[in-house]
């Protein structure tokens, strides 16, 4: 006999809301800015579940593995969405590894995937910048991404260069959130081959989630 599945503990304002699930490549950074936008854009028609990252293991197939294990263990609405986060980072996974992960996205009900190329940086910028309008250099710099220091690449030294500082796992998420729909149209502009399943050069799909969020919050009957 195969498990028994629970009913999801939503908020008591909830009961009926559509479940946006997202695991993320990260352990802190995404988080605290899913965790802003859900706060900002609250409603009873959508709770957002950030999934606790509790190791380092940053590789596709274990972010995968995370929604998994939510969707064994809990009963899923028709219209409830499973989203994966992660970053391309060409230096540490083969084409092939995103490859197959978005392949399986594409296959299954309700899954869906978010890859940023080269990092979840590149969403943050596009909330102050139109990446469009950097340099030819900059913008390949920035696709590299190579490490600039001990503790930065080169998105997370530009994020910093632009803030004045930036702390990626106690940052003010609302800074951001506050400009989500600049985010938006940037990384739409951005998106040079939006058929394809994830960005093969600078770009972020990001982008889709957070239309989804916003849209869900929003979708009140008249």
């Amino acid at each position: 006999m195969g498990r028994v599945k629970r009913e999801f503990n939503r908020p008591e304002n909830k009961r009926s809301a559509k479940l946006i699930v997202i695991a993320t490549e990260g352990r802190k950074t995404e988080r605290v800015y899913f965790e802003g936008l859900a706060e900002s854009f609250d409603s009873t028609k959508v709770h957002v579940e950030v999934i606790e990252k509790l190791d380092n293991n940053s590789s596709p197939e274990n972010v995968l593995g995370q929604l998994n294990a939510f969707k064994g263990e809990y009963n899923l609405d028709e219209n409830d969405e499973l989203w994966m986060v992660i970053d391309r980072v060409y230096q540490s996974w083969e084409a092939e590894i995103i490859r197959s992960v978005a392949q399986i996205c594409h296959q299954k009900k309700g899954y869906f995937l978010a890859v940023s190329n080269p990092a979840f940086e590149l969403w943050l910028l596009l909330h102050f910048i139109d990446c469009t309008k950097l340099s030819k250099l900059v913008k390949e710099d920035l696709y590299r991404n190579a490490k600039v220091s001990r503790s930065k690449t080169y998105s997370k030294k530009m994020l910093s260069d632009l803030l004045g500082g930036f702390n990626e796992a106690k940052y003010n998420a609302f800074l951001f959130v506050e400009n989500v729909q600049d985010a938006i149209d940037n990384a739409i502009r951005l998106d040079s081959n939006p058929r394809t399943r994830w960005p093969n050069y600078l770009g972020t799909r990001v982008y889709k989630l957070a239309q989804n969020i916003l849209s869900s919050s929003i979708s009140i009957v008249q």
